[in-house]
């Protein structure tokens, strides 16, 4: 006994679209990925990032048709996106960790594995242009793989052309969430994105109404969707006329279209908390007597390119709290005080001028966090001396600070690291700007106040007509009558730190006990770190916009190559004027004999006599350079750091949250569905509703019956492919409670719902696990009515317009038939009359 034969599986829509249209849906699509991609230019430069996005658009299209064309499910559509995900993304989204840039290896696999996690925060705490490493380029290689997979397959599996064209728009929000405040040629993308959007969607719906309806003006030979529809064909080109007048006038009114000078759009990468945060190390300035002191002669760093008297930053600090100046550092990026952003290298942060230069620093016996750079503006950063592991290390440790030009290596360098910097050399303002020079108007971070220094600030400045003047005055104030020493070996007494003490005592008169050389001197005695914070401290009180910059200075006779040890160690004041910038200037006095205690003398203008503050906690011991310090004083931090990260994990499952939500959603309206069917007011309408289950499920599976078979004629069908469901039985009681003369009893509709509901169980059952996942949360029943709608609506007009033609052939022949009698009949008649005669 043979098994009966398996139905023939139907079309799908696929294989009823023209070749010539879905050519034309692929390719518009493809056009308005590519649009939203160019939106990711300023975030990362080059042009890696497009390539990433196109081949990420061309590996989802082919997923696509191979999934239309052989009609797959999600699972093995799913498989086949993690094959190529993993595949290909170490060639495209992690290239600084694959072999050769090209063949995968362990490092880009793991690194492509934490990329739906981690690289969205990557993206957004990098400083732009952020390159390619630290896995940021898998934000456009996950976001145009996974939108350009689902709007080709809902363009060539469907009719939802209008959801397929929402996907770019995603793209379009991706690009604006994670890009920067400068937009990438808007007026040009904005009018050619709304140019093919209105074309294609406009093709889309007229092709369509008018493939749908008969048209009196055109023969049965042109099919109405057609080019050659006159119709169709006047409302393209005049369209077309529209849209090409639209974007012309768009395109000339660009100037008038790009947002006014000093408007900044909203770039989310600004609102992100630095994942740096100086406050959590010591202040470098602390360490300054710890170089003379125990480096003097031990060499720290190699460095290339500078000539004698050149200053190497190692920080800039910024905020005086009464103990130590500190690098501020702030949330804003655009602040005076600037941000530490984790940058990339090898890209180009800046660009360079024609007096660009290159210097190479080679660390020896430096260590720490922050990093020696050189010049005014770091404008590249490479790490290309460095070995691939360590260099791999740095590059997700790498902070910049451009405002303050501070570079940092959270990890800490170490002996052997190497890296290249492009910069922009420091220039010194000519006299003419020095005579026109006034303080910048900028909001630096506030210092503790020092009003008793105030006074004698405003005395020291004078009142000058150039501000650049004001300070000269100042510096040169602090200056006289000041000696310098470290305090170390044969040097006068000489206390280490920077305090409000220390800095208080050398306002005094100089005085020092001979005896106690460990005691607190007084007067001006010190180096450059207690004269560059006192003239800061002194600029702050009057509002002059000054910091302190530690640092080191190439020594005389090395040009070149110089060898940087801690005896070449120095401090530096700058000051901020409007059109030149951060000025350097030196806060110390030239080496001069010891000093020797003054003769009384009597004084004209006494230093104004204030009550005292009590002395500030003695200062802590001085931990090596880069330790860790506790004594900060903001608790919010964990919990901002805990926040951002809660922040990102829900970004990362923000896609699976939406597949729950949606599973959810579907099998709870598959459950309203089958109360309110089983609630229905009459017996007859229950149980027919008991047998619209049946064909839900059957749609739900890809079984969807003919709607014009009786429930027998299906029930038929059903028993031969399906047995389990018992369909004979139910397709016959449910034509008696529809059908039948008699009235069942309620209890009837109660029985046949409790047998609808174990045959629906019996014949998912017998199917496996994901047949079963994808019929339940299949969407096909809950189109069943509108398809079967369609499908009757088309039924009609090809009735109508056949019955229409079988009648015009009936009027045709009836006249044919008229006509042949109408001619035939007289001379049959004359030929009677004509024998007649001649008989």
């Amino acid at each position: 006994m043979t098994a009966p034969a398996r139905p023939a599986r139907r079309p799908s829509y696929f294989s009823s679209v023209p070749a010539k249209r879905l050519a034309i849906d692929l390719a518009v699509l493809g056009a308005l990925f590519v649009l939203a991609l160019l939106g990711f230019q300023h975030v990362y430069g080059g042009a890696q990032y497009l390539v990433t996005g196109i081949m990420a658009l061309v590996l989802g299209t082919l997923i696509a048709l191979i999934g239309a064309r052989w009609r797959w499910g999600p699972l093995r559509i799913t498989a086949l996106v993690l094959g190529v995900y993993l595949l290909f993304g170490s060639m495209f989204a992690a290239p600084t960790r694959a072999l050769w840039g090209i063949v995968p290896t362990p490092g880009s696999l793991l690194e492509l594995l934490k990329a739906p996690v981690t690289s969205w925060k990557s993206l957004l705490t990098v400083a732009p242009p952020v390159g390619v490493a630290q896995g940021v380029l898998a934000v456009v290689w996950i976001s145009m793989l996974l939108l350009s997979l689902a709007a080709m397959t809902v363009v060539m599996r469907t009719r939802l052309y209008v959801l397929a064209w929402l996907f770019p728009l995603v793209m379009v929000a991706t690009s604006i969430f994670f890009g920067t405040d400068q937009a990438f040629w808007p007026v040009p993308r904005g009018v050619l994105y709304a140019v093919l959007s209105v074309g294609w969607l406009t093709w889309r719906f007229e092709s369509g109404r008018l493939a749908g309806a008969e048209s009196t003006i055109i023969s049965d030979t042109v099919r109405p969707g057609s080019w050659k529809n006159p119709v169709l064909r006047r409302r393209v080109i005049g369209g077309a006329v529209i849209m090409a007048i639209a974007a012309g006038g768009a395109f000339a009114a660009s100037p008038l279209l790009d947002p006014p000078e000093g408007t900044i759009r909203y770039a989310q990468r600004d609102r992100i908390t630095p994942p740096f945060d100086p406050r959590q190390y010591v202040s470098p300035l602390t360490e300054f007597r710890g170089y003379l002191k125990d480096q003097r002669e031990e060499e720290l760093f190699t460095i290339t390119g500078v000539s004698s008297g050149d200053q190497i930053r190692l920080a800039t600090m910024d905020q005086y709290d009464l103990q130590v100046y500190n690098v501020a550092s702030s949330r804003q990026k655009d602040s005076p005080s600037g941000a530490f952003l984790r940058t990339a290298p090898g890209v180009d942060l800046e660009e360079g001028t024609g007096q660009q230069q290159v210097s190479s620093v080679t660390i020896g016996a430096y260590r720490g966090v922050w990093m020696p750079t050189v010049g005014e503006r770091t404008n590249r950063i490479d790490l290309e001396g460095m070995d691939q592991g360590r260099a791999s290390a740095t590059t997700e440790n790498l902070f910049l600070n451009q405002p303050s030009q501070t570079a940092v290596n959270a990890l800490g360098v170490q002996a052997g690291d190497s890296y290249e910097l492009s910069y922009e050399p420091y220039t010194e303002p000519t006299a003419e700007q020095q005579n026109t020079a006034t303080f910048a108007d900028i909001a630096l971070p506030d210092n503790t106040p020092t009003d008793d220094m105030t006074a004698l600030a405003e005395e020291w400045a004078g009142s000058s007509d150039s501000d650049y003047e004001r300070f000269q005055n100042l510096s040169r104030s602090v200056k006289d009558d000041a000696y310098y020493s470290h305090g170390l070996e044969d040097d006068t007494a000489s206390l280490s730190g920077h305090g409000y003490s220390r800095l208080r005592a050398m306002l005094e008169e100089v005085g020092f006990d001979e005896d106690t050389p460990d005691a607190q001197p007084m007067g001006r005695i010190g180096d450059e770190e207690q004269y560059a914070a006192l003239t800061a401290v002194l600029a702050r009180s009057i509002d002059i916009p000054a910091r302190v910059v530690m640092g080191f200075e190439v020594p005389e006779g090395q040009e070149g190559t110089a060898s940087i040890t801690g005896d070449d160690v120095t401090a530096w004041v700058e000051v901020a004027f409007e059109d030149i910038g951060w000025v350097r200037f030196d806060p110390a006095p030239d080496e001069d004999e010891d000093p020797t205690e003054p003769q009384p003398k009597e004084v004209e203008k006494p230093l104004p006599q204030v009550a005292q503050p009590p002395p500030p906690p003695a200062e802590p011991p001085s931990p090596p350079p880069g330790a860790m310090s506790d004594d900060t004083d903001d608790d919010e931090d964990p919990t901002d750091e805990t926040a951002s990260w809660v922040v990102y994990l829900g970004l990362g499952l923000l896609p699976f949250v939406l597949l729950g939500l949606f599973a959810a959603a579907v099998i709870i309206a598959k459950t309203v569905r089958r109360r309110r069917r089983r609630a229905l007011e009459t017996l007859p309408a229950r149980v027919d509703g008991g047998w619209q289950e049946i064909l839900d499920l059957l749609t739900d599976m890809g079984r969807a019956p003919d709607p014009l078979m009786t429930r027998a004629e299906i029930a038929a069908q059903l028993q031969a492919d399906v047995p389990q469901l018992g369909a004979s039985t139910l397709a016959a009681r449910a034509d008696r409670a529809v059908f039948g003369p008699d009235d069942l009893p309620d209890a009837a509709a109660e029985e046949y719902w409790d047998q609808v509901m174990a045959a629906l169980s019996g014949a998912t059952a017998a199917l496996p696990w994901h047949r079963r996942l994808r019929t339940a949360l299949s969407l096909r029943s809950f189109r069943r009515g509108a398809a079967e709608r369609r499908r009757e609506n088309r039924r009609r007009r090809v009735n109508a317009r056949a019955r229409a033609k079988a009648q015009k052939r009936t009027e045709a022949l009836r006249r044919r038939r008229s006509s042949v009698r109408g001619t035939t009949a007289p001379s049959l008649w004359r030929t009677i009359r004509r024998k007649g005669r001649s008989s």
